[in-house]
């Protein structure tokens, strides 16, 4: 496998045959617009890869699947930290995510309804470091940002649904865009959105048995898979409905 992806983290004998790469070309549908005049930095070309993604790297019971996504430090257009594109799931399922290197926030937001999506009811940043997880709620569009100095590399389990990138192609990006401003990281709204409300800061709580978490034996996400069982929720949210909310799920920073 290339890139830093680290082969303690791969699950016994598998390859990373279905690998996906997002070029910077491909990014431009969902980058924040340049200032009058300005272009992008000559260093980051249309064919340069953005991030790169590591699909099917273990299933279990042929309904959830383990990935590996890495996303390069740095920003585009002189402030825009890298990012990965952005979506929905078209069934409304969580997913469980897990910072293996770096550092990340993730951009949650929801919108008041399928039909119009550029009206956002709730829309909050979960930050998370190396050894720390995010889960995304059903109905939640999310994307992630690489805010650190160094490669973002970050594991996930989710149920096989499919991806709905419309709403973010629609709109150029999620409700927001992260800034790197030297000393300080800013959140500028995206004005193609209809409504945008005041972002909130998150930490996920340590300690959700319920979800497979328990705060005094903090294993790696990927030894969920010798314990089908806790991962029910993925594919069953329907039974879990009052866990799987921003209010249980997370603390307020």
């Amino acid at each position: 496998m290339s890139g830093i992806y680290s082969n303690r983290d791969l699950p016994a004998g598998r390859q990373a045959k279905d690998v996906s790469r997002r070029l910077s070309g491909d990014m431009a549908p969902v980058l924040a617009d340049l200032p009058a005049g300005r272009q992008v930095s000559s260093d980051l070309k249309k064919d340069e890869v953005f991030y790169t993604v590591y699909r099917n790297l273990e299933i279990v019971d042929g309904k959830i699947r383990y990935d590996v996504t890495e996303i390069p430090a740095g920003t585009r257009g002189e402030n825009e930290f890298r990012k990965t594109f952005g979506h929905y799931h078209k069934k409304p399922l969580p997913e469980i995510y897990e910072v293996l290197e770096g550092r990340a926030y993730f951009l949650l937001q929801r919108p008041t309804s399928p039909e119009d999506q550029s009206n956002i009811k709730e829309v909050y940043i979960a930050e998370a470091s190396a050894g720390e997880k995010a889960v995304i709620p059903p109905k939640f569009g999310h994307l992630t940002i690489n805010v650190g100095e160094s490669t973002l590399v970050l594991a996930n389990w989710i149920g096989l649904s499919e991806y709905d990138y419309d709403a973010y192609k629609k709109y150029r990006g999620g409700c927001y865009y992260v800034l790197n401003k030297g000393a300080n990281i800013e959140f500028e709204k995206n004005k193609n959105y209809s409504h945008v409300p005041e972002i909130k800061k998150l930490k996920l709580k340590k300690n959700l048995p319920e979800l497979g978490m328990e705060k005094d034996n903090p294993k790696p996400i990927l030894d969920l898979k010798n314990s089908p069982g806790k991962m029910d929720w993925l594919i069953n949210p329907e039974n879990y409905k009052e866990l799987l909310t921003i209010e249980n799920l997370y603390r307020t920073l």
